[in-house]
């Protein structure tokens, strides 16, 4: 299984620092801006950045995404990534209001 990491601030860093296990990679990180990412991928040894979280979607080798932006956007991240069909891992705040829950 293939994980990557939807944003590359601070909380993307524990995650990707404590990211082990033997039957999954940690594959991509996507932030909005490309050198970021790639300065985040060298870091943590993760193979491939991408510049915009579409294009780091539309990777079909990409199983599994961890939301790590701000919690005011993790509704937005989170449908954008389950209508590429990939899994979701969001912590809390998962959504802002009983609407987006719903």
């Amino acid at each position: 299984m293939k994980w990557a990491i939807l944003g590359a601030g601070n909380i993307a860093k524990d995650f990707a620092r404590y990211f082990k296990t033997e039957r999954a990679e940690l594959y991509a990180v996507a932030s909005r801006s490309l050198d970021k990412a790639t300065a985040f991928a060298e870091k943590h040894r993760i193979p491939v950045a991408y510049g915009s979280y579409e294009e780091m979607l539309a990777d079909e080798s990409i199983d599994a995404v961890y939301i790590a932006t701000p919690h005011s956007h993790h509704y937005e991240h989170i449908k954008l990534c389950l209508g590429a069909g990939k899994h979701v891992f969001s912590e809390k705040v998962m959504v802002t209001s009983r609407k987006q829950l719903d």
